[in-house]
């Protein structure tokens, strides 16, 4: 009976086999069928320049498509990396430059390196909120901790948690829940948004024109804060209680990472890299002569509110905003060593990016495209590859 019955077993087993491996190859070439994902499309519409300055920002005739992925979260609510592992020699914590993308520049580090890294990025989160991912979900064999500072808002962020902190009893909030509203399915019309303010008159400070070297032309929109964020003098930014709290907590993540090797992956803005070929006879002019210049808070008696801060209206001629634009830069690298973290500066390829092909950052937005995210990573990569870690 047993002999009758066992090519029919071989058979059925064989079957489900296939169906088995069809499956997975079918969901690795079509991930967005896999059930429990959420659908994201990201237009130019999308873009956070609208909504920081309501009424400022020009939006474009044509609502382009940037990014569309279905994206599915870990048991713990971060972000799935395309190559998941029982452990990860490699963890990455972050905002949304680590969080979002349509391929995260931690998936092209962990292709480059072939090696898995986890992502740890959660949009939203600034320094204090990377000592707490790195508290909870930090332990583990990691060769390498990478913590991205993002150039924008990481410092003002320190402020405004700490605040937070004061106002929830001496504790961070911190919540993991994400919010997602109805997934949307296909590009909108301007009429559809009902959060972008339209100027009467059609008189508007950005986008402003651009050209390159080699004088190719292209259009960027801009956080004016974020340029104020980088026009101080160096010791502004030495001498402030945010950067005072980011030492501490960059100590603290490196204290907790053991021996893993830890390294602060330095992120800076579009105004960073792109400011640099706005025409100086368009509204470049207009946004000069709207500046503010970044201060030293004035402390109290017990140095409690040092904050760095923005002075009231005040022209900057471009030379001198040039000529501090990598202030916060070095006061940030010097403050990583004090820590003993290694420091990963993405400037310069960024630079070297921006000279020529596709844009490293969106248009209307703060975030990289996916060729700033493939700038990102393969700059890491190299990194490590170039920096063994060694045992503590």
């Amino acid at each position: 009976m047993l002999r009758k019955f066992a090519p029919i077993a071989v058979l059925m087993l064989s079957g489900l086999g296939c169906g088995v491996l069809l499956i997975s190859l079918l969901l690795r070439a079509f991930p967005q069928l896999e059930p429990g994902g959420q659908r994201f499309i990201f237009t130019d519409y999308d873009g956070d320049t609208f909504r920081h300055q309501p009424g400022l920002v020009r939006p474009p005739a044509d609502n382009r498509l940037l990014e569309d992925l279905t994206r599915y979260d870990d048991v713990d609510g971060f972000r799935r990396p395309a190559r998941v592992a029982d452990s990860y020699p490699i963890i990455a914590i972050g905002d949304s430059f680590t969080d979002g993308g349509q391929t995260p520049w931690t998936d092209v580090l962990a292709q480059t390196l072939d090696t898995p890294v986890r992502n740890l990025g959660w949009s939203g989160f600034g320094p204090l909120e990377y000592a707490e991912v790195m508290r909870r979900y930090g332990s583990g064999e990691h060769t390498w901790v990478l913590v991205m500072f993002f150039e924008g808002n990481d410092l003002s962020n320190i402020q405004t948690s700490s605040v937070a902190i004061a106002a929830n009893g001496g504790v961070l909030p911190f919540d993991l829940t994400r919010t997602i509203g109805a997934p949307i399915t296909d590009v909108r019309s301007l009429a559809q948004y009902s959060d972008i303010t339209l100027d009467a008159n059609d008189q508007y400070l950005y986008p402003l024109t651009h050209s390159r070297p080699d004088a190719t032309p292209f259009e960027m929109a801009y956080i004016s804060d974020y340029l104020w964020w980088l026009n101080g003098d160096a010791a502004t930014y030495a001498q402030s209680r945010n950067i005072a709290q980011l030492g501490d907590v960059l100590t603290s993540i490196r204290a907790q990472a053991g021996e893993a090797c830890v390294a602060l992956v330095y992120a800076p803005t579009k105004e960073h890299i792109y400011f640099q070929y706005a025409d100086p006879d368009g509204n470049r002019r207009y946004v000069l002569e709207n500046a503010l210049t970044l201060l030293p808070g004035t402390p109290n008696a017990d140095d409690t509110d040092a904050w760095l801060t923005f002075s009231g209206l005040q022209p900057v001629a471009y030379d001198v905003l040039a000529g501090r634009i990598d202030h916060l830069r070095d006061s940030v690298r010097a403050t990583a060593a004090a820590a003993g973290l290694q420091f990963i500066d993405l400037t310069p390829a960024l630079l070297t990016a921006s000279a020529s092909g596709d844009l490293a950052y969106y248009t209307y937005d703060s975030h990289w495209s996916l060729r700033g995210h493939q700038v990102a990573g393969q700059t890491v990569a190299d990194y490590l590859q170039a920096t063994p870690c060694e045992p503590r």
